[in-house]
């Protein structure tokens, strides 16, 4: 679905320009992701950082879009640039269709070996 893959890349596109509101209007009030880093980050916490992290630059690479209904599946690679370095993300993201609308109500990223 298109669409799913356009809400993609406007979650990379707001984080970037630090629209924190715009990037927080993707996402499910109970959103939370499964960090790289094994630690569980809730969507309160990603908006208080969004104001002050570097800029990042993502391109996605291997989208696959599941759809089961009011439910959908994103799969892909993300590669994520900041101050210098690039690093892989294999990631998950999990959509609900809310209020006719599509939202992430959760994430999962893995780091790829360099």
């Amino acid at each position: 679905m298109r669409e799913l893959e356009a809400i993609e890349e406007q979650l990379a596109s707001t984080y970037k320009k630090h629209d924190c509101s715009g990037w927080g209007a993707l996402l499910a009030d109970e959103w939370f992701i499964t960090h790289i880093t094994g630690q569980v980050i809730t969507k309160k916490e990603v908006l208080e950082m969004c104001a002050t992290a570097p800029e990042i630059t993502s391109t996605y690479e291997d989208l696959s879009v599941r759809s089961y209904g009011t439910t959908a599946i994103v799969t892909g690679i993300n590669n994520a640039s900041a101050l210098g370095q690039t690093i892989r993300l294999r990631f998950t993201d999990v959509f609900i269709r809310r209020d006719n609308r599509w939202v992430i109500a959760l994430s999962h990223a893995t780091r790829l070996p360099d």
